[in-house]
């Protein structure tokens, strides 16, 4: 297998031996011990003949791998091509709620990761922000600051700068470290 990226086929292997429930199944078993195949038939209650077959489908995709007369889950193969599906795949674009400016504001300044690339400097378009923030706070709930600051950190590093202008422009209170969503919020 190519270690720097997967290949269609071995994306087509990969996904197919994975897209039965018998061979699904199989692969949990095998994952956690290595076993036989009569162990394998015996546990999931299948024709020893049905699970031969579902052994060499996962042998063949480099999922599994026969170790005597045991079988075993091929996990650092498995790892691998996860890991390479996932990093092929992009996280789907955050979808906005609002007016156009909100919609438009919005994609400009949060990744599509959801974090926020900046911390707009007009005043319009921080209000817009602060009010997708604000959001990811419970109304009725006090939070102290460190989990103010938790809750932030994923959006943007400069947590103290966020809190200021949350509790700066209303959206949020504050009293004796603790922080609460305003009732102004809709």
């Amino acid at each position: 297998m190519n270690t720097t990226s997967i290949n269609q086929d071995e994306l087509l292997n990969f996904m197919k031996s994975l897209a039965d429930a018998e061979r699904l199944k199989i692969a949990g078993l095998i994952s956690a011990d290595a076993l036989s195949q009569a162990q394998i038939a015996e546990r999931l209650e299948m024709n020893p003949a049905d699970v031969k077959h579902q052994l060499e489908q996962l042998i063949a995709a480099g999922l599994a791998h026969k170790e005597g007369s045991l079988y075993r889950l091929n996990s650092q193969a498995f790892e691998k091509l996860t890991r390479q599906v996932l990093a092929q795949s992009h996280p789907p674009a955050p979808v906005f709620d609002g007016d156009e400016f909100e919609v438009k504001t919005l994609r400009a300044y949060i990744a599509p990761d959801g974090t926020l690339k900046t911390i707009p400097t007009q005043h319009k378009k921080l209000i817009v922000i602060l009010h997708h923030l604000v959001k990811n706070f419970e109304p009725g709930v006090k939070y102290p600051e460190s989990q103010v600051n938790q809750i932030l950190r994923h959006f943007n590093e400069d947590t103290a700068a966020l809190r200021r202008y949350l509790v700066d422009n209303k959206l949020m209170l504050r009293e004796k470290g603790m922080y609460w969503r305003s009732d102004e919020i809709s």
